[in-house]
């Protein structure tokens, strides 16, 4: 592996501008090692390293058959178009690759045959009359369509016409289907089964996973000897969502939809009584549930009032099951739904069980488990396929504890950057603590200096919506740059001017502190508002702490401290992406200085001078100070 990844090896070849790092061959050489012994690998490969091509060679030379996980469809992307391709040329052979997505992905020609969207007999059905236009928008491209999947669209089509046109997840017939010769789902999944390697992101291994839990063994995923999880920080959380489940009034009136459209199909009369109850009943128990905003942990006092309309909405599910009864193969497809949708709203309902946790969330009730150790153990670990975890922020002992991953393989391979001349970390030294009085103000105070001395060029992360919302209308009005904020347009539409008008800023949160590649000038400042601690508030963050404590432990060092100093690593991640980008990364807490366990957070970043006055900054920039007043 570190010749093939030398500087005179295969890639050199092929790739112009190829930079040889010992850590990309030492990645690949660890993953060859894995694959070949069957043992499972944790490594965390810091920023740079290049571990998309660090695995990919290492799969393909295998001769096993190979999953790619990701967490974002940037680096599904990414793969597809530049490093398959290059692992490609470098080996000097055509590799058989493809991409898979959930069924709901695709389009559905027997959603569009039922809905007579084809030139039918009858008037195209849909819900409202913005529906009926877009479909017009897609007419063209669902009659030229090879592949029938969403990505070709140029523009984002309503989540009610979609749940119409697409083929659902939960209501595919697959094989049995008698349009399944022109599926375009089952085609993307024959096309899977003949690849080496098959890209997938997470939700839709876990998807697998549990769809081999509750079946015969059988799942969406061709079978396979490795699966390599990219992302692998991300992990824990989407298996949490894929073991739990989740009651919402999409879900509901979807499956209504779906049961009136196959009776009209079928020339039955739909089963009126239950199909009104169905809707009452779900819209008020969801409505009277629903917070003003975030996830509220649903516990017995505060449900106790509303059960009976949740029993009402269980019994009217029940009746749905069994008047489908005996109708045939799709009939009792949509009947298995309305019983799977019953048991999750039994699992909602249960907020005594110490493994579990139930919330309610606009528009929805779900649960989870609390801890997903055990499940992936038995349903992931111990089964005969090796498992690969790589991530640029992935600590050992932390990742062992919450996945239930027992005695891996692991590495790490440090970030060839070097961050002592390429970044600056600015922590200021007089700042409020973050629930001071004022400390809004001066917090944006500070964002429009930083912002003055960098010229633009800033991404401001935010630990929430709200303080979001607040930094951009206290610094907006002060900045004399374009001033572009997460909401406005879609995310890669708002990296692309990010990108293109090199001295605006942008403001974000939640996803941006991940999966964002912006080399160059255009990102020399990185703005974090503050530690980012999970809300204490949010059901499973509570739920998992009480768990630690009820073991014993603590929850803080074992869960809350280490959750934060990776979202911390993964947003400070953002900033260095080349060897030639330069920046500061300004966190704008004052417990970094202050709190016992600031040292932790940065010790945990990469090694670069720690600086407190903006005049430090400024000599960084080359700017003068003042001009940031």
């Amino acid at each position: 592996m570190q010749t093939f990844f030398g500087a005179s090896g295969p890639l050199a070849a092929v790739l112009a501008g190829f930079e040889p790092r010992p850590q990309q061959g030492e990645l690949a050489a660890a993953i060859a090692d894995a694959l070949e012994a069957g043992e499972h690998l944790l490594a965390e490969a810091g920023t740079g390293t290049g571990k998309s091509l660090a695995y990919l060679v290492p799969a393909l030379l295998s001769g096993q058959r190979v999953v790619v996980a990701t967490a974002t469809k940037a680096l599904q992307d990414q793969l597809l178009t530049k490093d398959v391709p290059a692992a490609a040329r470098a080996l000097g052979r055509d590799v058989r690759c493809a991409v898979l997505k959930g069924r709901q992905n695709y389009l559905c020609r027997k959603s569009l045959h039922g809905l007579e969207l084809l030139g039918g007999s009858g008037p195209a059905l849909f819900r409202t009359e913005a529906d009926a236009g877009e479909y017009e928008r897609l007419r063209e491209w669902v009659e030229a369509t090879q592949t029938g999947d969403r990505a070709e669209l140029a523009f984002e089509p309503s989540a009610s016409l979609w749940a119409d046109l697409a083929v659902g997840a939960d209501r595919c017939q697959g094989k049995r289907c008698p349009l399944v010769s022109s599926c375009y789902s089952e085609a993307a999944r024959e096309r899977a089964g003949e690849a080496e390697l098959v890209i997938v992101n997470h939700a839709l291994y876990f998807a697998d996973l549990a769809l081999r839990c509750r079946s015969d063994g059988t799942g969406v995923l061709p079978d396979h000897d490795a699966v390599i999880f990219d992302e692998a920080h991300r992990l824990e959380e989407a298996a949490s969502a894929w073991f739990g489940g989740r009651v919402s009034v999409a879900r509901l009136r979807q499956l209504a939809r779906d049961i009136e459209r196959s009776c009209r199909e079928e020339g039955k009369v739909p089963p009126a009584r239950p199909l009104a109850a169905l809707d009452r009943m779900g819209s008020s128990f969801i409505a009277a549930l629903e917070p003003a905003g975030g996830r509220t942990r649903l516990r017995a006092p505060a449900l106790d009032p509303f059960l009976d309309q949740a029993f009402a909405l269980g019994e009217a599910l029940e009746e749905l099951a069994q008047a489908l009864a005996g109708g045939g193969e799709e009939a009792e497809g949509l009947r298995r739904r309305a019983l799977d949708t019953a048991d999750d709203l039994d699992a909602c309902l249960v907020v005594d069980d110490p493994e579990r946790v139930s919330w309610a969330e606009a528009g929805a009730v779900a649960w989870a488990p609390v801890e997903v150790s055990d499940l992936l153990r038995d349903e992931l670990w111990d089964r005969p396929v090796t498992s690969v975890l790589v991530s640029a922020t992935l600590d050992e002992r932390f990742a062992r504890a919450r996945l239930g991953l027992e005695s891996p393989r692991s590495l790490v391979a440090a970030s060839p950057f070097e961050f002592r001349e390429q970044a600056l970390v600015y922590v200021p030294a007089r700042l409020p603590e973050p629930r001071a009085p004022g400390y809004a103000e001066r917090l944006a105070d500070e964002v429009t200096a930083l912002c003055r001395l960098s010229q633009g060029r800033a991404l401001v992360l935010t630990s929430s919506y709200r303080a979001l919302d607040s930094l951009v209308e206290l610094v907006g009005p002060r900045l004399p740059y374009t001033v572009l904020c997460q909401g406005d347009a879609p995310r890669e539409r708002l990296l692309e001017r990010f990108r293109d008008e090199v001295d605006s800023v942008l403001f974000a949160t939640s996803t941006f502190w991940q999966g964002i590649d912006v080399q160059g000038e255009s990102l020399s400042l990185l703005v974090i508002d503050k530690l980012p601690f999970s809300a204490p508030g949010d059901p499973l963050v509570e739920a998992r702490c009480e768990g630690i404590a009820r073991r014993g432990g603590d929850w803080f060092g074992e869960y809350a401290l280490p959750s934060a100093i990776l979202q911390l690593r993964q947003g400070f991640g953002r900033l260095i992406r080349s060897h030639s980008d330069e920046g500061v990364v300004a966190i704008l807490d004052s417990r970094l200085r202050t709190k016992g366990y600031g040292r932790r957070f940065l010790d945990a970043l990469p090694p670069c001078p720690v600086v407190s006055e903006l005049d430090e900054v400024a000599v960084f920039y080359g700017s003068d100070v003042r001009a940031s007043a």
